[in-house]
């Protein structure tokens, strides 16, 4: 089952503990008579799991712990319906898939105190094994770490210590989405006019299909994760304590438990798109109205309650889900006949609208990171890292600065051959082309990796003049592209370079070229002054 690991210096990360006051709960030893958990109406489509599908596998007490562990998590409603569903779906049903393996290789059935620190590593390394993409074997891991630690904090298993960070860099293995372009994000929103309009006028019980496209105008609009859009409730509009023709937007952000509040402008009708787009209030209280007698059978409060239309679930009553909620905009992006920019059928889901919403805000704030993580709801650090993106025209104005920069210097390089915009060149020239002339290097991103690169007392102002353009790029280009091509180019400068001088000529030639740079290393948009 693999070499066994000393788990004794491992840091234990969010391990429960108790407080001695509470009595623990006893577990019980005999298979419960009802092996089906329910759970009741949340954002995804599953209200309840059947642990009768692992009971006879070899590891009916564990099964039983399993089963009665959720119970208890649901009956101290200190989690989420929807995170209580995750617990069942990924994790306990990916370890009991384990459990299985395991089993077999020990050749007799399993007990409880058989969950221990070897068990831990084997079923870490079996999700690696199975899931090459990281992403989707953290998020079993997770789930089933937080059952784990639950049974733990109760003394029904004892002596886990889980490792703290079992998959590191499991992100940098997963593909974001990405913001619409201003052009696509104009046609998503002239499609939604006629849809959205149309659902307004009428005065009925709303289908799954109808509030799919109402939420989309409302993601598009506030920029809501799809959980806390989904799990929107009764109270989620609320007045504005000041001002008639403004409604308040809460919802509840899962992550970092919060609340998000948005200013919402109210309006009586929607007539047009920009209408469409910012009064999200009319499209909330319409559906209230509309499904109010979906929620009464339901017995809840949140809005999205419809009835499905097909014959398994005829006459049933049930939320809408993540899975009826990404069938429904595939269907409505098909009949919309939404193309991308590349005339592809558009791709369309609740993250793409989020990620846009948040770039709009950093363009409309004149690039402000701060006005645009407050309005977002997250630290700078997360919008800067995993929300903005570089817009195409960004990357189109840094390529043609680096080109009419190459073909001034390349056009009045008689005569210098030895210095270059960045320092000095041992060998600008260092190939012909077919007709045997000189072809000299242009390629100034790559001068600090290049053993020709000469630098001397002088050349530090031009060297620090193309350093701070790229310090100030950073912005425009964004984080992550801006870190892969020119993250490297700064650090070399300041730990290599800059060290072989004087330091305090080193702050005062740096402290110039930031103030008054080099020509050659002007601001891009000086640059294209010029131009």
């Amino acid at each position: 089952m693999g070499k066994k690991k000393n788990f004794a210096d491992t840091k234990v990360k969010g391990k429960a503990k108790p407080s001695k006051n509470i009595q623990k709960p006893i577990l019980e030893k005999s298979i419960p008579g009802n092996k089906y958990v329910s759970w009741g109406a949340n954002a995804t489509s599953n209200v309840g799991h059947d642990f009768s599908i692992y009971y006879g596998r070899g590891f009916d007490a564990i099964a039983s712990a399993f089963q009665q562990t959720i119970q208890i998590i649901i009956n101290e409603r200190t989690v989420e319906l929807s995170t209580v569903a995750s617990f069942c779906k990924s994790g306990i049903k990916s370890f009991t898939g384990y459990l299985s393996l395991y089993r077999a290789a020990e050749g007799r059935d399993l007990v409880l105190t058989d969950i221990t620190n070897e068990m831990i590593e084997n079923y870490i390394s079996h999700l690696k094994t199975t899931y090459k993409n990281g992403t989707t074997a953290k998020s079993y891991f997770a789930n089933t770490k937080s059952v784990l630690l639950k049974m733990q904090s109760m003394d029904w298993i004892n002596g886990i210590a889980f490792p703290e960070n079992p998959f590191p860099k499991w992100d940098r293995k997963r593909k974001g989405e990405i913001a619409f372009s201003t052009s696509e994000r104009r046609r998503i929103a002239y499609a939604l006019r006629k849809d959205v309009n149309m659902i307004l006028s009428q005065v009925k019980p709303l289908s799954s299909y109808e509030l799919s496209i109402l939420l989309c105008a409302i993601a598009l609009r506030s920029g809501m994760n799809t959980t806390p859009l989904l799990e929107m409730t009764t109270d989620s509009i609320q007045e504005h304590p000041l001002k008639e023709n403004r409604k308040l937007l809460v919802l509840y952000k899962r992550r970092g438990n919060s609340s998000n509040i948005q200013v919402l402008r109210y309006q009586k009708k929607v007539e047009n798109v920009q209408t469409v787009l910012a009064d999200v209030a009319v499209m909330i209280e319409h559906i209230i109205r509309c499904n109010s007698p979906m929620r009464e059978v339901l017995q809840s409060n949140f809005i999205l309650a419809y009835q499905p239309t097909t014959a398994l679930k005829m006459g049933e009553v049930t939320n809408l889900s993540q899975r009826v909620l990404s069938y429904n905009i595939d269907k409505w992006v098909s009949s919309s006949q939404l193309e991308d920019d590349s005339g592809k059928l558009m791709k369309v889901n609740i993250s793409r609208f989020r990620k846009t919403f948040e770039n709009r805000i950093w363009e409309l704030s004149g690039g402000d990171p701060f006005v645009t993580a407050a309005l977002a709801g997250h630290s700078v650090k997360v919008s800067d890292t995993h929300y903005l993106e570089a817009p195409k025209e960004a990357e189109k104005n840094f390529n043609f600065m680096g080109r009419i920069r190459v073909k001034e210097l390349t056009e009045n390089v008689h005569g210098i051959e030895q210095n270059t915009p960045v320092a000095r060149c041992s060998d600008s020239a260092q190939k012909t082309d077919q007709l045997g002339n000189k072809i000299y290097c242009t390629d100034f991103l790559a001068c600090v990796r290049c053993r020709n690169m000469v630098v001397t007392k002088e050349d530090l102002y031009r060297l620090f003049s193309f350093y701070w353009l790229l310090v100030f790029e950073r912005e425009q280009v964004g984080a992550k592209r801006w870190k892969k091509y020119f993250a490297h180019i700064i650090r070399i400068i300041d730990n290599e370079i800059a060290t072989q001088f004087d330091p305090e000529y080193v702050n005062v030639i740096r402290a110039e070229a930031e103030a008054s740079p080099h020509p050659a290393w002007k601001h891009r948009q000086q640059l294209e002054g010029v131009a």
